[in-house]
């Protein structure tokens, strides 16, 4: 039998992380304004809207992919450290 594949989505994953971002401005009540607010509606309370929103969805999925392809040569992993480097 066949082993099935694990398949990652990146866009679901950089969603699920931007959404993080979203409940921390919610919790304070925080509006990042955006060039398109003009067309928001008045019971839209989503704190990163248009562009706002999808350009740090895009800058996010960029950084998982970067990270993925990283993968690709077996890296060691080191968890909850900085490298120092940044």
């Amino acid at each position: 039998m066949q082993e099935k594949s694990v398949k990652i989505y990146t866009h679901d994953e950089a969603a699920l992380i931007v959404e993080m971002f979203e409940d921390i401005l919610d919790a304070y009540g925080i509006k990042v304004p955006s060039p398109e607010d003009d067309e928001r509606e008045a019971d839209n309370a989503a704190t990163l809207y248009g562009s706002v929103y999808s350009n740090l969805l895009d800058k996010v999925e960029a950084s998982l992919i970067s990270v993925l392809d990283r993968c690709k040569n077996d890296p060691e992993i080191v968890k909850y450290e900085f490298s120092g480097t940044i």
